[in-house]
């Protein structure tokens, strides 16, 4: 057998960057985990999406311990070496340099929450097909939703339309209104699991008054991982005159996203999961046609800047936060797009069905996220009959040192991401034959 091929490291910087892969100037990660990568010359078929080696090189750009694996990404995504490296250099280089700190525009700004950013939210507005204007840079999904909710000219008797299983960040944004102000909260019931897109479309359609003004959904729930069809959700509001916001904490960075295809008018994410940017980053699409019906409710400085080309950045007045976050973002967003939304999608959907396909092999299992393909993502909800959720959890750490997440009741969640592995995923089949047999 041969040798893994060991490259100096301006050559394996050289061929990398041939293929937008290098790891970002500067950092310290270039010269990690080299072993296996081969010369440029055949990087092109080395980055192929079968390739195993590819993605064990891809593995290793995490701090995972080799013998753990993860998957808790829908809680909170793994940074890869390159953008914890960005973050750490970024704020060493402010603390090394700030009495340079001149405010001066040409100067890089040492904090975040006063400059527009725009070359960072063309970035991000990249991943969602929007615009630079249409973006705001914020700190998480939580604060998006809420400057929507809390924004938005609503009256006494207005109905909020809500699926039945939505993150308590939703929930309580809506609740808060309606608890101070009499709006009226509809929260609908999903059956578990869901069979097909058809029967959430019609739940939505019944629920339909003249007095519905907002549709507030999430793109995939955080639950039972439903990826709810929110294109149909989407046009039935607009058909309604309903403003439509759509919760994408849990797909953006899992599969690809495009704003204008799915129709809402409003869009929040949370990069720290499953675009693996640091936590303290949130990104908020908004319609550019919409932007004048939010009022701003959490102001500083440019709080009431409608001039032309500002777009959100009346959203971003949040106050001083870390610039060394954004640097992370920036950083995260180069990742996703050298490794390939096309190529993240298929492989984290892959691996979460072949995690499906083996559960429903195997007696005493209960599943309780959607089989149907249209609803079926990266995140699947299941229990063993006779388990708790947490011993089911605490089963799975001791014996193969796998990180799951335990739900209520006797349910887990297991979101499945390209870090993990074909074997991880039939180890998980393994420990939960064993347990469903005993």
């Amino acid at each position: 057998m041969n040798e893994p091929l060991r490259l100096p490291r301006r050559a394996f910087v050289r061929g990398l960057t041939a293929l937008g892969l290098s790891p970002l100037a500067g950092t310290s990660s270039q010269a990690s985990d080299l072993a296996g990568v081969p010369a440029a010359g055949q990087f092109q078929d080395w980055v192929a999406e079968n390739n195993p080696h590819y993605w064990s090189w891809i593995r290793k750009q995490f701090l995972i311990p080799a013998d753990e694996a993860y998957f808790n990404t829908g809680t909170l995504g793994a940074c890869p070496r390159q953008v914890l490296d960005t973050v750490v250099e970024s704020m060493l280089d402010m603390e090394k340099t700030i009495a340079h700190y001149d405010y001066r525009p040409e100067h890089p700004e040492y904090i975040a929450g006063y400059r527009p950013q725009e070359e960072l939210r063309k970035k991000a507005g990249a991943i969602l097909n929007a615009t630079a204007q249409e973006i705001a840079l914020l700190q998480n999904a939580t604060m998006g939703i809420n400057f929507i909710a809390n924004g938005l000219n609503l009256q006494p008797g207005d109905e909020v339309l809500l699926a039945g299983y939505e993150h308590p960040a939703v929930t309580g944004a809506w609740d808060l209104r309606a608890k101070r102000q009499g709006i009226v909260i509809k929260k609908l019931d999903l059956p578990v699991p869901t069979p097909d897109p058809q029967t959430v479309v019609k739940i939505f359609a019944d629920a339909f008054s003249p007095r519905v003004r907002v549709m507030a959904v999430p793109h995939i729930t955080s639950r039972h991982g439903i990826v709810m069809p929110v294109r149909e959700l989407c046009g039935l509001a607009q058909a309604k005159g309903a403003f439509t916001l759509i919760d994408g904490a849990q797909a953006a960075g899992q599969m690809r996203i495009d704003v204008k295809q799915i129709g809402c008018d409003a869009y929040a994410c949370s990069p720290h999961k499953w675009l693996l940017a640091p936590p303290g980053n949130g990104l908020l699409y908004v319609r550019e046609e919409r932007q004048r019906d939010l009022w701003a409710t959490l102001a500083s400085g440019h709080w009431n800047d409608y001039e032309p080309g500002t777009g959100l950045f009346r959203l971003m007045q949040f106050g001083t936060a870390n610039a060394a976050l954004l640097a992370g973002l920036d950083a995260a967003l180069d990742f996703y797009q050298r490794v390939g939304p096309e190529k993240i999608e298929r492989r984290t959907i892959g691996l979460a069905e072949n995690l499906r396909l083996g559960l429903k092999e195997i007696k005493g299992v209960e599943i309780s996220s959607p089989l149907h393909p249209a609803l079926a993502g990266a995140i699947v909800t299941y229990g063993v009959r006779g388990l708790t959720a947490m011993q089911l959890q605490d089963e799975l750490w001791h014996r193969k040192k796998y990180r799951v997440r335990a739900q209520l009741g006797p349910l887990v969640r297991q979101s499945v991401h390209y870090y993990n592995s074909p074997e991880e995923i039939e180890g998980t089949l393994e420990v939960v034959r064993f347990l469903a047999t005993k």
